[in-house]
């Protein structure tokens, strides 16, 4: 059995339904797995020796290499299959006893060789070629990072030339889903996506996760929730300065996140409010335009602003952007 610990996702705590999926490509982007071949209920003292009753058959034999999870010590105990019962459900094995065991679960090493963690992406509704491998810790925990592929698909340049006023740069963001296996030695698994149903759906069920090609610190961590609007926050332009430079005469725009917008009818508008002052806070233009969502929302955007507009005296730029 393989179990989905935690992903890349960020839940509002004011709002736990509020939930953001826009990643950063340059970032690490763990998806983390735990591994866990049989549960087990309450240890028996056997002559001296450990045994576990599984909650489903075994699969495996006598002489099996197996680790079993202590919780009691947050340990893993080692060693081989002595004896499997006519039921299936029994196990007992060399590891020696004792009444402060808490066995969890247990992995076997021989009946699942080689065992390792695969995860396959969908980006832009195309199967990626490329899969990612991790292999388990001892305790059966692997991180699965999507961070290599989704550096792949961003690309230099940037689609914006200037051209209109708000234009998706569609080679700097986009959207992905997520799904995972275990496998091992002539396995052939389904593949699970990151939304659990049980039993598993083919195809899976996965939510949709938003990337962008953004750097973020470890301690910021991958997720650029903090740059994404919601129902429960405004949020800054996507600069990693608090005030831009505009340089008079020169191109210029800035980028910004526009997350999937709620199917409406008529479909969505995003309206731009662009102010300009001179240096005594006198407002000299006001520019207000409406534009449709298009095929803007799920992208970084970059908000364009025409250096031909630019009034004499003016001293700095405000700009609004609301859905």
């Amino acid at each position: 059995m393989i179990t989905l610990i935690s992903t890349p996702q960020y839940t509002d705590p004011d709002d736990p339904e509020v939930i953001y999926r826009w990643l950063a490509t340059e970032s690490p982007n763990n998806f983390r797995l735990l591994r866990q071949d049989y549960m087990c209920g309450l240890p028996v003292n056997n002559g001296g020796y450990l045994q576990v009753t599984l909650t489903e058959d075994y699969e495996g034999e006598d002489g099996n290499s197996i680790a079993i999870y202590d919780s009691a010590t947050d340990s893993m105990l080692t060693g081989e299959v002595t004896n499997v019962d006519a039921g299936l459900r029994n196990i007992t094995t060399d590891i020696f006893y004792s009444a402060t065991q808490a066995p969890t679960y247990l992995n076997d090493n021989t009946l699942h060789g080689g065992y390792y963690f695969e995860g396959r992406l969908t980006v832009n509704g195309v199967l990626y070629p490329l899969t990612i491998i991790a292999s388990p810790d001892s305790k059966g925990y692997a991180d699965l990072d999507v961070s290599g592929i989704l550096r792949i698909v961003v690309s230099l340049g940037k689609i914006g030339d200037y051209s209109s006023r708000i234009m998706a740069e569609t080679n700097k963001s986009g959207k992905f889903t997520f799904e995972y296996r275990e496998c091992w030695y002539g396995s052939d698994n389904a593949w699970e996506g990151d939304v659990v149903t049980s039993p598993v759906t083919s195809p899976p069920i996965s939510n949709t996760y938003y990337y962008a090609e953004c750097v973020r610190s470890e301690e910021q961590g991958s997720n650029l929730y903090d740059y994404v609007p919601s129902s429960t926050q405004d949020a800054p332009f996507l600069n990693q300065f608090e005030n831009p430079v505009y340089f008079l005469g020169l191109p210029f725009d800035i980028s910004f996140i526009l997350p999937e917008q709620v199917l409406v009818s008529p479909a969505s508008d995003i309206i731009v409010d662009i102010n300009i002052y001179d240096s005594n806070n006198l407002l000299l233009l006001t520019l207000s335009e409406e534009i449709a969502v298009g095929s803007l929302e799920g992208h970084v955007c970059s908000l364009t602003i025409d250096p031909a507009v630019i009034p004499t005296g003016a001293s700095y730029i405000t700009a609004e952007i609301t859905v």
